[in-house]
């Protein structure tokens, strides 16, 4: 049964977070503690949304397969014979046998039930069901997996477990727009690390959106990004974000801020000097490079736990390129990335302390702080709404 929207917190607790940012404060303990909160936050946020889930390149050829969980949901993607990626609940139509527990399937023909051999095509439709003749209305056309609405963009996987979020577009607003010009749906996997971090998935996404603490913990990164240098574009839709300037002289972000890898090809000459930081709720951040796409997916498991995957995506051209190498990048920012997490597990920490008695938000908070209004405003909608909806007057800082 789907959960009540009613809001999981007491909205008056939610209403010094929709003030102005100068007379705003965080979000409740309740938001990264309570478990009843996290399940509300599963369905009405995740299970309700258009999430991301992978990469096209997941699944490249046909009978290929990658799960997902979203929400309290297994999923099945799948690549059909006619090449067309389909999204399924990953329950076989029989006695509700799970069909795949492994992450990766290669092309390796029809779906089988490893309880009773149900056998389904990579459309979904039942093949075979053994022992079923003599059952009386028994219809296996009718018997096929339950879809579920999956939408390709810039080659990331985006999926509706509801089917009640409308198009991927409509739901993405002008987000399209903001990464048409980086080519993503051309670019390929480089890296790969996963992360599991003892914090809660908002805390995390609000330290994605802010360089605050920068020169305290990412020495090695003022060193080639100004940390005062953000700035956040205009929003109309469930995303925030905007650039950073590269240091003079750097054109990557890696250790030392230069690259023998050209720029993403078509890039403007203001983009080769900037890297893009975009959180897009409810589960995807992305990092718009001159040279590669980074991108996080974010993956709640416990109020104080969350699983992570970043990946680093490369022009084609440029990893068939002799002596391509990603590890500068990949390195430099798995440093970060750890950086991070230890610092959101101690704020996990420090929030749970009766002496902590609830902070406010600086100046170079601005980001921030919209991102936790963005969250308050959705818990009283009982959906992920637009930023431009959340009610309060933005400054656009960062």
């Amino acid at each position: 049964m789907p959960r009540a929207t009613v809001s999981p917190i007491d909205p008056t607790l939610l209403e010094p977070v929709l003030r102005p940012r100068r007379e705003a404060s965080l979000l409740p303990r309740e938001a990264f503690f309570d478990p009843d909160v996290l399940a509300w936050e599963l369905e009405r946020f995740f299970e309700h949304s258009w999430v991301c889930v992978g990469r096209e390149e997941d699944a490249p050829d046909p009978g290929s397969l990658f799960t997902a969980t979203v929400g309290s949901e297994s999923l099945l993607i799948v690549r059909g014979e006619d090449a067309v990626l389909r999204c399924f609940f990953n329950v076989c139509q029989h006695r509700g046998t799970q069909l795949v527990t492994e992450r990766t399937r290669a092309s390796n023909g029809p779906l089988i039930c490893p309880y009773h051999s149900w056998t389904y095509g990579l459309d979904g439709r039942l093949r075979s069901a053994e022992h079923m003749s003599d059952t009386p209305g028994f219809d296996g056309a009718s018997c096929g997996l339950t879809p579920v609405p999956a939408e390709t963009l810039g080659g990331w996987v985006f999926v509706n477990v509801s089917g009640t979020a409308g198009s991927l577009t409509s739901y993405l607003g002008d987000f399209p727009d903001r990464i048409a010009r980086h080519r993503t749906g051309d670019l390929r996997r480089a890296g790969r690390r996963e992360y599991d971090v003892l914090a809660n998935w908002k805390g995390l996404s609000e330290n994605f959106q802010e360089c605050y603490h920068c020169p305290t913990i990412h020495p090695d990164l003022v060193r080639v990004t100004p940390y005062r240098s953000g700035r956040d574009d205009e929003t109309h839709g469930p995303w925030v974000g905007g650039p950073m300037d590269l240091a003079p002289g750097c054109t990557t972000m890696s250790w030392t801020g230069v690259t023998d890898r050209p720029p993403i090809t078509g890039l403007p000459a203001e983009d080769r000097t900037q890297v893009h930081y975009y959180t897009v709720l409810p589960n995807l951040w992305v990092s718009l490079h001159p040279d590669y796409v980074m991108t996080h997916t974010v993956s709640p498991q416990e109020p104080g736990r969350t699983h992570i995957v970043c990946e680093w995506l490369f022009p084609q051209e440029t990893m068939a390129a002799d002596g391509f190498d990603p590890s500068d990048a990949i390195d430099f920012w798995d440093t970060v990335n750890r950086q991070d997490w230890e610092a959101c597990e101690r704020v996990q920490r420090g929030i749970g302390s009766r002496g902590f008695r609830g902070g406010r938000y600086s100046g170079m908070e601005d980001t921030i702080h919209w991102l936790a209004a963005l969250f308050a405003r959705s818990y009283l909608e009982g959906r992920i709404v637009r930023a431009d909806q959340v009610g309060i007057e933005i400054e656009l800082g960062r």
